[in-house]
């Protein structure tokens, strides 16, 4: 019977001794059982416009700001890479809610890439950058929100559309919380 007890500790032993090598495998390598072969290792990364020296990277992140008591806006990115030297916080594929308290509306803006410049409370939007709140749109290559002024701006100019209307313009900021939109250079409105 004693034999019996050992050889089932022994069995459970190896068992448990298996399943360890396995799980150390997994760390090791950086897969996990649903994706093997490391598909999730550092080197597939997104190019994350070739930012220099990450310190860090997150795989879907979400970040949120809120004032007064209520949630301001609120950030999600498929990855974000901490370059701490700069201290700036690069994103692929950020997708931002803002909530606009007065009317009770919300605005949707995403883009390819971006920058977070936490201190300064500067968000960038880089590449095929979209908003849209109700039926208006506006669309360009670069938006800078900066939370200070708490302004969304175009400087490389943009285009914009709403309620029987669109144009372009060199310069397009909005002011949030003026509810205020300016068109700078080469400004043209067309009515529907």
């Amino acid at each position: 019977m004693e034999q019996a007890l050992l050889k089932k500790f022994f069995v459970a032993l190896c068992v448990c001794a298996a399943l360890a090598g396995v799980s150390l495998y997994y760390v090791s390598s950086g897969s996990t059982p649903e994706e093997p072969n490391g598909t999730d290792s550092p080197g597939s990364l997104p190019d994350l416009k070739n930012e220099a020296a990450l310190n860090l990277a997150l795989k879907s992140i979400s970040l949120s700001q809120g004032e007064g008591g209520m949630e301001l806006w609120r950030l999600k990115a498929e990855w974000a890479g901490l370059q701490k030297s700069e201290d700036l916080l690069v994103v692929a594929k950020p997708r931002l809610t803002y909530f606009m308290k007065e009317e009770g509306k919300v605005m949707h803006v995403s883009s390819d890439n971006g920058n977070i410049e936490q201190k300064a409370r500067i968000i960038r939007f880089i590449d095929n950058v979209h908003i849209i709140q109700d039926d208006k749109s506006f669309d360009g290559d670069l938006l800078v929100y900066n939370g200070t002024e708490k302004s969304m701006n175009f400087p490389g100019g943009g285009k914009f559309s709403g309620k029987g209307m669109s144009g372009r313009a060199e310069t397009i900021t909005w002011f949030l919380d003026r509810r205020q939109v300016t068109a700078e250079g080469g400004v043209s409105v067309y009515f529907e």
